[in-house]
């Protein structure tokens, strides 16, 4: 039977509320802890659903020897993206599908306006790293605040951040026939769903199941208090000495809506597939 097979690329970072989600649709879910040796699925008739949690490690580190299942996590999310299988990724996970569909995945940097009409924006000098850490607002931009998975999603929702990369959003390749301006662009297979202040590309669609999220929608308050444990050098790098205290209260403030539209976000994303 078919089934929901969830990632995990470290102890502390598990699947929070996925898991009573689907539960609550009858998807029977399984873990694969990654970091303890569990192996990659390859069988993509048994994934009814494939959900890439996030971790420490990043795109860089495929290929490396301090953790050899990414290789094949890649693998796998680029047979999903060919076949346009249901795929969720958080944080960790979004980086890797979108790398697995062909994007860019970099440090997110300030960025300095473009240097002529229809050039792309180049990082300002100096480089100027933007992570994100803790509780910050999304906005939802037109259209893609009005796609399905959205639905219930305020504009400015207090969502939960912990990255230092970003990617670009994957296009579809350009047909081989594509006629030439003034005529209107190919169709590039995606839609950007959230951006914030600091990193544009936070949450995108591709293709028609394809689901990235930069930010994390699935934590508890047991997930958070984790990455607060193991993040410590990363909140006092970012954050400050009161770094820890101030994700704390903000927790405390933020996390009940929080939770709510995580859940919007992910009974959305099972009803708008049709995999329950």
């Amino acid at each position: 039977m078919s089934k929901a097979v969830i990632l995990q690329h470290a102890a502390y970072e598990g699947p929070g509320r996925i898991e009573p989600v689907l539960r609550d649709f009858g998807i029977p879910t399984e873990v694969r802890h990654l970091y303890r040796g569990d192996e990659v699925p390859s069988d993509l008739d048994s994934l009814r659903i494939l959900i890439v949690l996030g971790g420490p490690m990043s795109v860089a580190d495929v290929g490396s020897n301090v953790y050899p299942f990414l290789a094949a996590e890649l693998e796998l999310l680029k047979r999903m993206v060919h076949h346009d299988r249901p795929v969720l990724g958080i944080c960790l996970g979004a980086q890797m599908l979108a790398h697995a569909a062909g994007a860019k995945v970099y440090p997110n940097v300030k960025m300095a306006p473009p240097s002529a009409p229809g050039q792309p924006p180049q990082p300002a000098e100096p480089i100027t790293p933007l992570p994100e850490f803790g509780w910050l607002p999304v906005s939802l931009p037109f259209p893609g605040g009005t796609e399905p998975i959205l639905m219930g999603l305020n504009d400015g929702a207090m969502m939960f951040h912990w990255h230092y990369d970003t990617f670009d959003l994957p296009k579809l390749p350009p047909p081989a026939n594509a006629a030439p301006p003034p005529a209107p662009p190919p169709p590039t297979g995606n839609s950007l769903l959230c951006s914030t202040k600091l990193c544009r590309n936070q949450a995108f669609r591709f293709r028609n199941r394809l689901f990235g999220f930069q930010f994390h929608i699935e934590f508890t308050q047991k997930e958070i208090e984790a990455m607060l444990v193991n993040g410590k050098d990363d909140i006092v790098k970012n954050l400050g000495a009161d770094g820890e205290r101030k994700i704390r209260d903000e927790t405390g403030r933020y996390y009940p809506h929080f939770e709510r539209m995580g859940n919007k976000i992910l009974g959305n994303f099972v009803q708008f597939l049709k995999i329950y």
